[in-house]
C-alpha cells in the first residue's frame, strides 16, 4: 500500500512539474477542516468501512467543497461551511468549544418556512422550497413547502397511535391502518409545542458504534438527542410515496434541522433515515451545481492558487509519514532501496511543482519562503540519498540539517498568509500542524539508527 502511495504521488509530482494542477472540481469533495472531518466520523466514519448498518448522518462524502458563505455575526462577516448530502456544516469555532465548534443549519425550518438565514437575527424572505422531502421523484409527492401549513398543528397526546396522513396539497387525513406499523407519539417537546414520534425519538436517543479520539467505541449516537435535528417543528405524518418504483407508507417528520423518515419495509438499520436535506437546500439556494460557489468577493485565481499549494503541501505530509514507517521498518531490501528512492526523488520534484505557481496578488512573500523551503528539502534529498548509499555518515547529517531548516521555512512562509487564505484546508486559520508533525517525527533522531547501522 505505501509503495503504491509513494508511486501515485511521485506520478502527480512529474506531472505538476510541467503544467499546472488542475482546480477542476471532482464529484465527492473531502471534508474541509479538521473539525468537521471529526464531527463526520463519529457517526460516519462506521458507516463507511462497512462495520455498522444504519443510516448515514452526513453522507459518504462532502456534496460541495468547503467555502465562506456569507453569515453577517461571523467573524469577518463569513463562516466556513461544506454541503453534505444530509446537512451543512457549520465552523462555530468562534463561538464554541467542541463538539459544537461544528454545528449544523436549521435547514429544514428555512426550506418550510422560505426565511433564508443570514445572520443571527438577519433573514431574507425567499419561497417555501418546492422539493419534495422523500421518496422518487414524483409531483404528488409532499415537499417541504407542504409542510409549511402544518407548522402550527396542535401536539399529538402521548401514546396515541400515528395514523394522520399528508398528501402534496399539504391536506392531512387518517388513515387507521397505518396503526399496524405501531408509531406513537413518544415525547412532548415545550420549546416548540410537538411531539416526537416513537420511532425518531428511539432513533435520537439509540447507541452503537462510533469513532472517537482516534478509536472505535460503543456510545451514544449523538451527543444529546437533539444535537442532529434540533427540536420538531412538525408533528409525524404518513405519505404515500415512491421508492424505487413502488409506492411505499413512510412516515416523515421535520425538525430545525433535518427531516428524519422511517419506512417500515426497509431492513432494520435503514427504516430510520435522515433525508438528503444538504442536497435539497444547496439546491434551493445556489440552484442545481453540485459544486459550491466561489466566495463573495474572492478572486478565484487566489482560489485556485491556495488549492494547487494544498495539493504540494499534503502531497509533502505524505511522503514525510511514508518515511516515518520505512525508517521503523528499516529492511533493506530491494523493495526498501525502491521505496526510498521514490520519497527522495518526490522532494527534488516539489521545488519545481511550486515553482510553476503563479502566486496572487498578497501571497508573494509567503510563495517566495515557500520557494526557500521546497529548494533545501530538494537539497535534503541529495544529501540524505547519497549518504545512504555511499555510507557517508557527515552527508546523512547535512541532510537531516537540511530537513530541520526546512521546517524553519515551512513554519516561517505560514507566518507570511494574507490574513484570510481562502481554502480552510489549506492550513486552518494558520495551524500548520497537520503538515509540520509528520516532519518533526521524521526528524526524530531514533528512526535514523537503522541506517546509521548499516
Amino acid at each position: 500500500m505505501l509503495k503504491t502511495l509513494v508511486r501515485i504521488l511521485l506520478a502527480a509530482g512529474l506531472m505538476i512539474a510541467a503544467f499546472p494542477l488542475s482546480t477542476e472540481p471532482a464529484s465527492a469533495h473531502s471534508l474541509g477542516s479538521q473539525a468537521f472531518e471529526r464531527t463526520w466520523a463519529r457517526t460516519d466514519l462506521p458507516v463507511a468501512q462497512g462495520q455498522v448498518n444504519r443510516t448515514w448522518m452526513w453522507g459518504p462524502s462532502g456534496h460541495t467543497a468547503a467555502f465562506e458563505e456569507p453569515y453577517f455575526d461571523a467573524p469577518g462577516g463569513t463562516r466556513l461551511v461544506q454541503y453534505t448530502d444530509k446537512s451543512r456544516m457549520e465552523d462555530n469555532a468562534h463561538a464554541a468549544a467542541p463538539p459544537w465548534d461544528v454545528t449544523n443549519g436549521l435547514l429544514a425550518t428555512e426550506l418550510i418556512t422560505g426565511r433564508m438565514q443570514l445572520g443571527d437575527t438577519e433573514f431574507q424572505q425567499m419561497q417555501p422550497a418546492n422539493v419534495q422531502i422523500a421518496g422518487d421523484s414524483h409531483p404528488d409527492s409532499p415537499t417541504y413547502a407542504t409542510f409549511n401549513g402544518v407548522l402550527n398543528y396542535d401536539p399529538l397526546p402521548i401514546d396515541h397511535t400515528i395514523t394522520q396522513t399528508i398528501d402534496q396539497f399539504g391536506s392531512v387525513g387518517d388513515n387507521p391502518g397505518l396503526g399496524q406499523y405501531g408509531v406513537a407519539a413518544a415525547r412532548y417537546v415545550p420549546e416548540t409545542d410537538h411531539t416526537v414520534a416513537s420511532v425518531f425519538w428511539e432513533f435520537m436517543n439509540s447507541t452503537g458504534q462510533v469513532f472517537e479520539n482516534g478509536q472505535f467505541l460503543h456510545s451514544r449516537l449523538f451527543e444529546n438527542p437533539f444535537f442532529a435535528t434540533g427540536f420538531p417543528i412538525t408533528e409525524a405524518y404518513w405519505m404515500n410515496v415512491p421508492v424505487g418504483g413502488e409506492q411505499r407508507d413512510v412516515l416523515s417528520q421535520c425538525f430545525e434541522r433535518r427531516c428524519l423518515t422511517y419506512t417500515p419495509g426497509n431492513s432494520a438499520g435503514w427504516q430510520v433515515e435522515a433525508g438528503n436535506i444538504g442536497q435539497h437546500y444547496y439546491r434551493w439556494r445556489y440552484g442545481d451545481s453540485p459544486v459550491a460557489p466561489p466566495p463573495p468577493d474572492h478572486d478565484p485565481d487566489e482560489i485556485a492558487y491556495v488549492e494547487d499549494v494544498v495539493f504540494i503541501v499534503e502531497a509533502t505530509a505524505v511522503s514525510f509519514e511514508v518515511l516515518a514507517w520505512l525508517l521503523d521498518n528499516p529492511t533493506f531490501s530491494n523493495a526498501w532501496y525502491s521505496e526510498f528512492d521514490e520519497v527522495m526523488e518526490l522532494w527534488r520534484l516539489l521545488y519545481p511543482a511550486m515553482d510553476s505557481l503563479e502566486p496572487p496578488p498578497g501571497y508573494e512573500a509567503f510563495h517566495a519562503k515557500m520557494l526557500d523551503a521546497y529548494w533545501v528539502l530538494g537539497q535534503a534529498a541529495d544529501d540524505i540519498q547519497y549518504g545512504f548509499y555511499y555510507f557517508d555518515e557527515y552527508a546523512l547529517e547535512q541532510g537531516l540539517i537540511k530537513l530541520e531548516q526546512f521546517l524553519v521555512l515551512f513554519e516561517e512562509a505560514f507566518d507570511l498568509l494574507p490574513d484570510s487564505p481562502q481554502d480552510p484546508v489549506f492550513l486552518e486559520r494558520g495551524d500548520t500542524a497537520p503538515f509540520v508533525d509528520p516532519l518533526k517525527e521524521v526528524l526524530n533522531p531514533d528512526r535514523w539508527e537503522g541506517i546509521r547501522d548499516l
